[in-house]
């Protein structure tokens, strides 16, 4: 029998799988360095996770597509992602050191399950919200409401000075999530191929989508990267993500240096991730309004502001009110970029529009982790993010340009807003 994923349970998935970077994300650093990694070597594994955001999808992709499932994907992805993680806790509670290279193969393991863990959710979530008529932001704002609360929860209770906490908590919350997996029901469809039918059945959906109408899908993908707004907007996202890289590798870092109470570095966490929640919550009527390219323009420019601040603010309190500007450099962006890419790319080619942005914005990832480290040991936060200020700069001048090439007016998905046929 097949049956379809509930709102709920992909909701709960959501929370699952984010509270496990809610964790990662804020005390990964800060563990390291108590393992004595520092520098580029902190920045060459921290960098395993926006890597292999270029390698995993991909391969579980043709997976996917070749026999025709998501969810046991999903669930595999947990699973082998819990095996890496419980074998460093358990390293680590026997006080065996792993060295560089066996830090660098977990968080490498990691990492690479990590990658379809949240894009499979995505593909579940995006059919769920056809299915349900609830918008595909309300979905996912769980998963944010989950990091926020566990970047609180573990800032408070989790010491990575103690070499078991880290991984052990990691590993917990990594065992929930696999559990909170079998809530979503396998079926034997892919959902891709349903996705398509959908188009097809639906008036309002168009016309069935064929590679074939109007060109090949490699004739559709040449034309798009050979008009130019589109590369500036490659170029833009790539500058964008990798100097907020910055924030994801040298945040704690800069707040412990800078003095800030150690009990609040969770705090402040969590108070950008509730100005990612609002800004996702709103972000239908912001894109209906303003056309995605003048938002990424506004966006880059709040990051560019956002990371000046960060390099010459130094009182605490001022630092936490800094952080709601997180909606801005990061949830802006992010909505923006991918109404974007929607609007700009042929139906017939829009995963593979898709697929460039994010192997853009990744390699920025990439480049980042492995400067931003370095950097971070030369000349602390005053240096690393006055450098990252200037890079999103650039994207915003870079942003400018292309949002006046752009050769059509463009508006959000609807995937960021609520359907009118739907139903809270």
């Amino acid at each position: 029998m097949s049956l379809k994923p509930s709102p709920r349970a992909i909701s709960l998935y959501y929370f699952g799988i984010f509270a496990v970077l809610g964790v990662y994300l804020p005390l990964f650093p800060s563990w390291l360095e108590g393992r004595g990694v520092r520098g580029l070597a902190m920045g060459a594994i921290a960098a395993t996770l926006p890597a292999m955001g270029l390698v995993a999808p991909p391969v579980f992709g043709f997976i996917a597509d070749s026999l025709g499932v998501r969810v046991w994907l999903i669930r595999a992805a947990c699973a082998g992602a819990l095996v890496a993680f419980a074998l460093l806790a358990l390293s680590s509670a026997l006080g065996v050191s792993l060295g560089f290279g066996g830090l660098f193969v977990a968080a490498l393991a990691f990492a690479f399950f990590r990658a379809p863990m949240f894009t499979m959710a995505d593909v579940v979530a995006i059919e769920t919200s056809l299915s349900s008529g609830i918008a595909y932001g309300r979905l996912r704002l769980w998963g944010s409401i989950s990091f926020a609360l566990m970047a609180i929860v573990s800032g408070a209770l989790v010491d990575p000075a103690r070499p078991a906490a880290f991984p052990v908590t990691i590993a917990a919350a990594l065992l929930a999530a696999f559990a909170i997996s079998w809530t979503l029901p396998a079926r034997a469809e892919a959902p891709l191929r349903r996705l398509g039918h959908r188009a097809g059945a639906e008036g309002d959906a168009g016309a069935p989508r064929s590679p074939a109408a109007g060109g090949s899908v490699r004739e559709r993908a040449r034309a798009l990267l050979q008009s130019r707004d589109f590369r500036l907007f490659l170029a833009a996202s790539f500058l964008a993500q990798s100097a907020n890289s910055s924030y994801d590798l040298c945040y704690t870092l800069h707040l412990r240096d800078v003095g800030f109470p150690e009990s609040l570095v969770g705090v402040a966490w969590a108070v950008g991730v509730a100005g990612e929640i609002a800004l996702m919550a709103f972000s239908g009527p912001l894109l209906k309004r303003f056309a995605p390219p003048a938002v990424l323009a506004f966006a880059f420019a709040g990051a560019s502001l956002r990371w000046a601040l960060l390099s010459n603010v130094r009182w605490w309190p001022a630092l936490l009110a800094i952080q709601p500007l997180h909606a801005v450099s990061f949830a802006m962006m992010w909505v923006a970029s991918l109404a974007y890419t929607r609007d700009r790319a042929p139906p017939e080619i829009l995963a593979t529009a898709q697929g460039l942005f994010s192997a853009s914005a990744g390699a920025g990832s990439v480049i980042g982790m492995l400067t931003w480290g370095e950097l971070y040991k030369r000349g602390g936060g005053t240096l690393t993010f006055g450098i990252a200020s200037i890079t999103a700069l650039v994207a915003f001048v870079l942003a400018v340009t292309f949002a006046r090439s752009a050769r059509r007016s463009l508006s959000g998905s609807s995937i960021f807003s609520v359907s009118s046929q739907g139903q809270e």
